[in-house]
């Protein structure tokens, strides 16, 4: 039940920022992976990273499961839960890389420096539905993509055939497809797409409400418009309060005691500037804030 956005600052910074919503308890740790790391997706041969990464990871019986990072060329990437929409195959295809979508997030920070990298290298990939080394299911995922020249992209495996989306508002959440989402916005403010910042700032003057709940289209409304219905911040510092405080909006509390089964909370915010290679992890729990700088 993730919220993601990308955000751009008067002086030139790129961000993307995410919540993390998922159900397991296991820690989300702020992990570094140095150049020339190998790691083995759960198919094919193994892969040595190109670049050095950083981002949160679960470290699962030897292997890690990035749910978001950066590297060291300015390129990240969160991967967002997508149910009911994503189209794999049953099994390895011969002369592809052959990822399951756990895998995606190393593959993309390991080998690619840009989002146009990314796209061109797609050809190449197939997704196959296969358990991961320690997970019990095939998640059902898609992933907002952006770099230091302020690229943003989303890929939704909705076919076999893989090919890399604009993001035009800057968001995403869950199912269902952007352009769902996107077509649901300009309804919400009865508007198009040239004159949605202006109807977003109108909304926030006259102090509209603004949609509530864990509901990911109301989450994708409401930050969009949270997003662009304001004053473009003019630095570094002043874009990761605003996305900070965007997504504090959208956050799934903890339950006191034992979580109930398949219970989403937000286990971290993570905002990634990319112009400025940091990585900071901001916990909903005690545990200390992190950032860490490529």
């Amino acid at each position: 039940m993730c919220t993601s956005l990308t955000l751009t600052a008067a002086d030139g910074t790129h961000l993307l920022a995410r919540t993390m919503d998922f159900p397991n308890v296991d820690p989300w740790k702020p992990t570094i992976l140095e150049t020339s790391t190998e790691w083995r997706p759960i198919l094919g041969e193994p892969h040595t990273s190109k670049y050095r990464i950083v981002g949160s990871a679960r470290h699962l019986n030897g292997h890690y499961l990035f749910g978001d990072g950066l590297n060291s060329q300015g390129l990240s990437c969160a991967e967002l839960y997508f149910p009911n929409r994503v189209h794999y195959y049953d099994e390895p295809q011969a002369g592809m890389t052959n990822l399951t979508p756990q895998d995606f997030i190393l593959w993309v920070l390991s080998q690619h420096s840009t989002i146009a990298e990314v796209a061109a290298d797609l050809e190449n990939v197939a997704f196959i539905g296969k358990v991961w080394y320690a997970e019990n299911k095939v998640y059902p995922f898609h992933w907002l993509l952006a770099d230091k020249t302020g690229a943003t992209a989303v890929l939704e495996p909705t076919t076999h055939s893989l090919t890399l989306i604009s993001d035009p508002l800057n968001v995403l959440t869950n199912t269902p497809e952007l352009a769902n989402h996107i077509e649901r916005v300009n309804n919400f403010l009865d508007t198009d797409a040239a004159h949605l910042q202006d109807s977003a700032s109108q909304w926030l003057t006259e102090n509209k409400p603004l949609p509530e709940g864990p509901i990911p289209t109301n989450r994708f409304i409401r930050t969009t418009i949270n997003l662009w219905g304001q004053p473009q911040p003019a630095t570094a510092h002043d874009a990761i309060a605003r996305a900070e405080a965007i997504l504090q909006q959208v956050i799934i509390p903890r339950q006191a005691g034992k979580q109930p089964t398949n219970h989403n909370f937000t286990h971290y915010i993570s905002i990634i500037d990319m112009s400025h290679l940091r990585y900071l992890q901001l916990p909903t729990d005690d545990t200390s804030k992190s950032e860490i700088t490529l």
